[in-house]
């Protein structure tokens, strides 16, 4: 974008925000961006380039259009400019460039995602456990975990909205929650493409086509298809490992029969059928002696598993014995009727239904034996049902509305132990544990849940005058939990034909109530300066453990018991300034989060089989401060620079059913320090176009990715490079681009598991190693 252009949207942003002073920023308002447009467009294609100030964007993170300065919480957020400019394109890619947020994944590319922010998170790698950071596509909570990789593709934006959400949103969550916004329908005839070509046999390719139907009906289709050989190499046939084929599409129809009526249709789906990705593991046993290794030799790979396998030095390459591929399908869609009761007061009804099928394979052991293979399917239907009404006086805005969710979830799991030594065995199952140091059989899993939450809320936000404003909102929860579980056995050679049940728990239920709230004060000086403060709680209902359980029925008893909800109260200050004429801004907050009962998913080696507990933590907290700096350094060159530095620790965590006491120890998936940036130069050219240079870079400190604060179940402090050069011509119908990301081909990790009891070996993930490739964009 040329800067005469630049500046004109900016400085429509600052009028805009100007206003909000005395009132806030209203769907209306957001009308009248158009007209000021119109008319103040010759004065200010006139300015000359040093005149530029930061841009602003316009969210909805309140649930009405508001620039980002004027929202009294922390939020970061991202335009598709933004996003594309920093190599984004996929969910998981966002935690990366927000300080405070990590997004690691149970099994690589395809797999559900693990969100983290402030310190909040779960581990859970099964279906039926959402964590406590809420995903939202539009105004629709993205209720299966399974869903998580599939939701950015013609994003308008994406907001990540930090601490609680407990009052305005469709699920309580007590970490935050992170929403893509998707592109809507357009009167105008517009198409867009974008082609991106990469090493490793990579393409993903986008398209969308927006326009007018009739007088009242406008239409938008947007498709995308990414497909990858992969990288690393299985030694044992000689293909490439961790590729991808996946195919998402999205239709909107937006209908407006009347001035006061509006219609948003959105119906979209996913495909996916890709090879499962690959494990590496890291052996713990003297390959001489078999006596268990020192950590340093662990890490350091020296080691092997109780096949006697040790890695290859190229963490990703291997020997794998049992690739399969991932299936998903999955189709879904919303519909979103706005109506305009009065000037001042609309009332909104958004329901949502989602269909979702599943099976995910993994050879657990990544290795050339068959020591541990397993297969997470699942299929889940949710329906939602929200009702809203907001209005808005000279002095105060409200929002008032109830909200449903229903989610009917079947999980069919298997598990396979030990294949390769039933030929030592003769192939008889154990169940004590005696043969082979382990039971050698497999095992289905099945669980049936439902699911139900109802909740009625209110939030209003109260202008004592220009300087002072007060927020005080309230929601009121209940969920229920029915759960059935039920384990067989099935190895024909040993039991006959008919499966035998292990066992079958039939009829559990947990459910919880609880009133969540947020308080909150705002003071501006000026038009530019806005300081805030807010006391919030937040709630997270209990459920059951979905995970593979012990075959000693008694065993899986225990481990099936409810856990508990989980509650925090979040204390938050903050400050957001505009400075030098707004070419430089900083955005601060400083945060604690109390936890009661903070839900903790933990895999226990007992020394025979592992143990999965999904339990409570009875104390903990997170703290620490947040900084966001952005600046107009010079005509045409622009930086930006983010922190987060976080304290955490489980103040009281004594495992139940083993004794062990966690209490001390770091959260998961929470790094002390991350710091991300980047500095970007735009330059015209002489025949209207223009050049676009980007560097950005990403640094994480040592994280751990399980309650054991184990440092082999760690990822050491890394960092990640990217940049990015592009033309743009003169019409700026088209971008032609040459991008490089993780610029130094750092090894990072994106899960570890801890599964010595099984395989004597922890296993890993791996971030994506270096990319480069070229990237064409057109919209006209």
């Amino acid at each position: 974008m040329n800067k005469s252009k630049l500046f004109q949207r900016n400085a429509l942003y600052l009028a805009m925000t100007t206003a909000a002073v005395t009132s806030s920023f209203s769907v209306a308002q957001e009308a009248d961006l158009d007209r000021l447009e119109s008319a103040q467009a010759d004065s200010f294609q006139q300015v000359e380039a040093e005149e530029l100030f930061l841009d602003e964007l316009i969210v909805t993170a309140q649930k009405k259009s508001e620039s980002v300065q004027d929202i009294p919480i922390a939020i970061a957020a991202f335009s598709d400019d933004q996003l594309n400019a920093l190599g984004v394109t996929q969910s998981g890619e966002l935690g990366q460039y927000v300080p405070g947020l990590e997004i690691g994944n149970s099994s690589g590319e395809g797999s559900q995602l693990l969100l983290f922010l402030r310190g909040a998170g779960l581990n859970d790698l099964n279906t039926n456990n959402a964590g406590p950071v809420g995903l939202y596509s539009d105004e629709v909570y993205v209720s299966s975990p399974a869903l998580s990789p599939f939701q950015l593709f013609d994003a308008e934006r994406v907001e990540v909205l930090k601490g609680p959400q407990g009052t305005i949103y469709g699920r309580n969550t007590t970490g935050g929650a992170v929403k893509f916004i998707t592109k809507k329908p357009t009167r105008e005839t517009r198409a867009s493409g974008r082609w991106r070509f990469s090493n490793h046999g990579k393409s993903v390719i986008e398209a969308a086509v927006s326009g007018a139907m009739s007088e009242t009906v406008s239409a938008r289709l947007a498709v995308s298809k990414s497909d990858s050989d992969g990288y690393g190499k299985n030694l044992l046939d000689g293909s490439t490992v961790n590729g991808s084929d996946n195919t998402a599409y999205r239709a909107l129809v937006a209908i407006e029969p009347n001035e006061k009526t509006r219609i948003l249709v959105n119906l979209h789906g996913a495909k996916v059928d890709s090879p499962n990705s690959s494990f590496s593991p890291l052996g713990t046993l003297d390959p001489v002696t078999g006596e268990t290794c020192s950590d340093r030799r662990i890490s350091n790979n020296e080691c092997v598993d109780r096949l006697g396998y040790r890695s290859p030095d190229n963490e990703l390459d291997g020997n794998y014995n049992g690739i399969g591929r991932i299936n998903l399908d999955s189709v879904g869609g919303y519909l979103q009727v706005d109506y305009d009761v009065t000037d001042d007061t609309t009332f909104t009804s958004v329901t949502s239904y989602d269909d979702l099928e599943r099976a995910l394979p993994e050879e657990a052991d990544g290795g050339p034996g068959s020591l541990l293979q397993t297969e997470y399917g699942v299929d889940s239907q949710t329906f939602s049902q929200e009702f809203r009404l907001a209005g808005a006086t000279d002095r105060v805005d409200w929002l008032a509305g109830i909200f449903y969710l229903n989610e009917d979830l079947v999980q069919d799991q298997t598990i396979d132990l030990f294949r390769s030594f039933r030929t030592l065995t003769g192939g008889l199952a154990d169940l004590d544990g005696s043969a082979a140091g382990a039971p050698i059989l497999f095992a289905r899993s099945v669980n049936e849940q439902n699911l139900e939450t109802t909740a009625a809320y209110a939030q209003a936000n109260y202008r004592v005058n220009d300087l002072w404003s007060f927020t005080v909102g309230g929601r009121y929860t209940d969920e229920t939990r029915t759960f059935n579980a039920n384990a067989v056995l099935e190895e024909p050679e040993t039991f006959g034909p008919a499966p035998v049940e292990v066992y079958n728990f039939p009829g559990l239920e947990t459910s919880a109530s609880k009133f969540s709230y947020r308080l909150g004060a705002e003071f501006r000086p000026n038009y530019t300066t806005l300081f805030y403060g807010s006391i919030a709680s937040g709630f997270k209902s209990g459920g059951f453990n979905g995970g593979f359980l012990n075959l000693d029925p008694e065993i899986a008893r225990l481990q099936l018991e409810a856990f508990d909800p989980e509650f925090v109260t979040a204390y938050e200050l903050g400050v957001k300034a505009d400075f030098f004429n707004s070419k430089m801004r900083l955005n601060a907050s400083v945060f604690l989060n109390d936890f009661k009962d903070l839900q903790v998913f933990t895999l226990i080696n007992n020394g025979t089989l592992p143990v999965l507990v999904l339990d409570n933590a009875s104390n903990a907290q997170s703290s620490g401060i947040e900084l966001d700096f952005s600046a107009i350094l010079m005509p045409g060159l622009s930086a930006n620079l983010n922190a987060s530095f976080i304290s955490s620790e489980l103040e009281n965590f004594v495992v139940e059913s083993t004794g062990q006491d966690f209490s001390g120890n770091r959260l998961a998936q929470t790094p002390e320090t991350s710091i991300s940036g980047y500095l970007n130069y735009e330059y015209d050219l002489a025949n209207g176009g223009y050049l676009t240079a980007q560097g950005g870079f990403a640094y994480k400190d040592d994280l751990f990715f399980s309650t054991e604060n184990n440092p082999l179940v760690g990822q050491s402090a890394y960092t990640i490079v990217s940049s990015r050069i592009a033309y743009t011509n003169p019409s700026e119908r088209w971008t032609i681009a040459l991008f490089v990301n993780n610029l130094t081909d750092e090894r990072y990790l994106t899960n570890v598991s801890d599964i010595r009891d099984i395989t004597a070996s922890y296993v890993r993930t791996f971030g994506t190693p270096r990319t480069y490739g070229l990237e064409l964009s057109v919209d006209f």
